[in-house]
């Protein structure tokens, strides 16, 4: 099974980009996880371009979406909304069918009490008007990511890593049930 997994945070230490490699390591052998990590790459969305035309960046992470079986998607939360970075990358997509019926997972880490809910709900807003199939019980807020990552940005805590085991249980099986 092959997963790609997306952050919305180009912060060099980023707590949502640590928390999707540490999916990465917790999976199970049969899932390979590769996290797309050049979504600053992707020039910024003009609509006058048609699919056919598109840039080389957009093409290389439509190509990964279409050749995974399932996509997660982790964001921090900017002015109660995903970043920039992340709605520039699915406004490339909207008009294509990378995401139609493709099973996902949104997942949020935040250094708040709250784990970037506020970033959860507009994401699952916008991935749900792609035809995305959202795989809401594998949904997961991190909040308080500090005291969850050790200062290299490695999880350590217990009940995160069992929240993600969970996690990609629902979106296994998802994915299974689609087949």
């Amino acid at each position: 099974m092959k997963i790609l997994a997306i952050s919305g945070s180009i912060r060099k230490n980023s707590y949502n980009t640590a928390l999707l490699n540490a999916v990465s390591k917790l999976s199970a052998d049969n899932i390979n996880i590769t996290v797309f990590d050049t979504i600053k790459d992707i020039p910024i969305f003009d609509p006058e371009i048609d699919e056919d035309s598109y840039p080389k960046e957009v093409n290389h992470l439509m190509s990964k979406i279409r050749n995974s079986d399932g996509v997660i998607f982790s964001t921090p939360e900017y002015a109660h909304g995903i970043t920039g970075v992340l709605k520039n990358a699915l406004d490339w997509l909207v008009s294509t069918d990378a995401l139609i019926l493709k099973p996902v997972v949104v997942t949020s880490v935040s250094t708040s009490g709250l784990g970037g809910v506020r970033s959860h709900g507009p994401l699952v807003l916008i991935l749900s008007a792609m035809n995305s199939n959202v795989v809401v019980d594998g949904s997961l807020n991190v909040p308080y990511a500090k005291q969850k990552f050790d200062k290299n940005l490695n999880l350590i805590d217990n009940i995160t890593k069992e929240a993600i085991n969970v996690s990609l249980m629902a979106l296994e099986r998802t994915i299974n049930q689609n087949k």
